[in-house]
C-alpha cells in the first residue's frame, strides 16, 4: 500500500502538493506552571493550543521535584506560562535554561503581589512590600489573571485566535461579578484556614481575614497557641473551616469541633481540564458560600 501511494505522488505531484498545503497545521504547545494558569490558556486558546500543567496533581509546587519528562515538556514547549523565580524558583533555574519564548505572570504589570498574608494576632499587610516573603498564589485574584490575559495579548498577539482576550475578559468579569454575589452577604463572617493560601481571593472577593492556625505547611501550633487559637475561635463563633489538601484535618476538628469543613484545593488539582472562570465561581466561590453559611 505503502508502495501505491508512492507512486500517485510520483505520477500526480500536484495533487500531492496540494495535499501537504491543505493537511491540518498541528496545534502549539503550551505548557502551564500550574493548573489554574493552564485554566486560562485553555479560555484564550481554545483548540486552537494544546495546553499542558507541568505540576501533576499529586506535586507540591511548594518543592516540587521535577521529573526529566516534565523537564523536556518545558524545553519542548513552544510557549510556558508561569508565575516567576520569585514564586517558583524550582521551575526558575530551568527556565533560566530556556530559549523558547515565555511569560511571568510577575513581570507584567498590573499584577497584585502580597507579603505574608498569614494570621499575626490581627495584623495584616496586604499591601506592605516590603513585610515577609511573596504570597505566591497569584492566580487567585480574578485581576492578576486579567493582566494575564493582556499580557499574552502582547506577547503572543499572533497565537491568540480572533476575538481573544477580549472574550475571556468579559466573561472573567462576570464570573467574578457572580462570585462576588455569592459572597458578599457573607463578607464579615469568621472562618478557620491551617494555612492560608486564600490570602488574593479573600482580599478581591471581600471576605474577612481568616483564623489561620500555622504560618508554615507541615507545621502545627505549640500547647500555648492552640490553645490561644481554641479560645478565639469559641470568642468569634468561628463555624467554618476551609481546608486545603495540605491541612492538617485531625487538628482542625479539635480546634473548631463545631465547624462545617469544606475541602477547597486553591490549586485547581481537584478539578483538572476545566475553565478558569468557572473553577473560581462555581467551585472556589461556592465552596466558600457552603462553609460560610448560617
Amino acid at each position: 500500500m505503502a508502495a501505491g501511494i508512492l507512486d500517485v505522488f510520483m505520477r500526480y505531484p500536484i495533487l500531492a502538493l496540494l495535499l501537504i498545503l491543505s493537511a491540518p497545521l498541528s496545534a502549539r504547545t503550551l505548557v502551564a506552571s500550574v493548573e489554574p494558569l493552564a485554566m486560562a490558556l485553555r479560555d484564550l486558546y481554545g483548540d486552537s493550543a494544546k495546553v499542558e500543567t507541568l505540576l501533576t496533581p499529586n506535586q507540591s509546587p511548594h518543592n516540587p521535584m521535577l521529573s526529566p519528562r516534565q523537564m523536556l515538556r518545558l524545553r519542548q514547549a513552544d510557549l510556558v506560562v508561569w508565575l516567576g523565580a520569585e514564586a517558583e524558583p524550582a521551575v526558575a533555574d530551568l527556565m533560566a535554561r530556556r530559549d523558547g519564548p515565555a511569560v511571568a505572570m510577575l513581570s507584567l504589570p498590573d499584577v497584585t503581589r502580597r507579603r505574608g498574608g498569614h494570621d499575626h494576632g490581627g495584623e495584616d499587610h496586604p499591601h506592605d512590600h516590603d513585610h515577609g516573603a511573596l504570597d505566591p498564589h497569584l492566580w487567585l485574584d480574578p485581576a492578576n489573571v486579567a493582566a494575564l490575559a493582556r499580557g499574552l495579548a502582547e506577547r503572543d498577539a499572533d497565537g491568540l485566535p480572533e476575538g481573544q482576550p477580549a472574550a475571556f475578559l468579559a466573561a472573567l468579569e462576570r464570573a467574578t461579578d457572580a462570585a462576588r454575589a455569592r459572597l458578599a452577604p457573607l463578607s464579615e463572617r469568621p472562618w478557620l484556614s491551617f494555612h492560608n493560601p486564600w490570602g488574593y481571593f479573600q482580599q478581591r472577593l471581600g471576605l474577612r481575614e481568616p483564623v489561620t492556625v500555622s504560618e508554615q505547611l507541615g507545621a502545627g501550633p505549640g500547647s500555648r497557641r492552640f490553645v490561644a487559637l481554641a479560645e478565639r475561635v469559641e470568642r468569634e463563633s468561628v463555624r467554618c473551616a476551609v481546608a486545603e489538601p495540605e491541612a492538617q484535618r485531625a487538628l482542625l476538628a479539635r480546634l473548631c469541633p463545631d465547624c462545617r469543613r469544606v475541602d477547597l484545593d486553591p490549586l485547581g488539582r481537584d478539578h483538572p481540564g476545566g475553565g478558569y472562570g468557572a473553577w473560581l465561581d462555581q467551585v472556589i466561590a461556592a465552596g466558600f458560600q457552603r462553609c460560610l453559611a448560617p
